[in-house]
């Protein structure tokens, strides 16, 4: 990962403008805005095709989420057309943001260079981001899937809340 460029707790979290499924632009700013904490979940194409198999622990947990208050919002590569159809085909309540330039990805530095066939590409590394309603970064989990770290994830909010 780029473990220099990681964005660390303590830090205020940076802006983006990103597109959800439905076309609507969706910012950073916006989603502060509502007063509750954000959990950006950066993730790869192939771990999110994991809810395929109904392991998809960010909607296993949604409203749990909410109920404590906080907004999940997963920011992938993959283009707004393909969110609209996987949103669509597993009932996925929650914001998924494209990013194909990667340009939120590299900005949270959460990718890694990897050598593909002697080329090399750019890949998202699996990193959360608990951000308070102030844009300031107060947890983050690198977790090489999700559900190794929603229940820690679901802990720190509580601790925070008073839970």
């Amino acid at each position: 990962m780029a473990k220099d460029k990681l964005r660390k707790v303590g830090e205020i979290a940076p802006e983006f403008h990103l597109y959800e499924a439905d076309g609507k632009k969706i910012s950073l700013s916006d989603l502060l805005g509502e007063n509750k904490y954000i959990l950006l979940y950066f993730t790869s194409t192939e771990e999110k095709s994991r809810c395929d198999r109904s392991e998809c622990p960010l909607k296993e947990n949604l409203e749990k989420l909410i109920d404590y208050g906080v907004i999940p919002v997963l920011i992938d590569a993959d283009p707004v057309e393909e969110h609209k159809k996987f949103k669509h085909e597993h009932n996925i309540k929650f914001l998924m943001l494209s990013d194909p330039a990667m340009e939120t990805i590299k900005g949270y530095g959460v990718y890694e260079k990897v050598n593909v066939h002697g080329l090399e590409k750019e890949k998202v590394v699996s990193t959360a981001f608990l951000i308070n309603p102030d844009g300031k970064i107060v947890h983050v989990w690198e977790p090489k899937k999700i559900e190794d770290s929603i229940d820690d994830i679901i802990n720190a909010i509580k601790k925070l809340k008073g839970i």
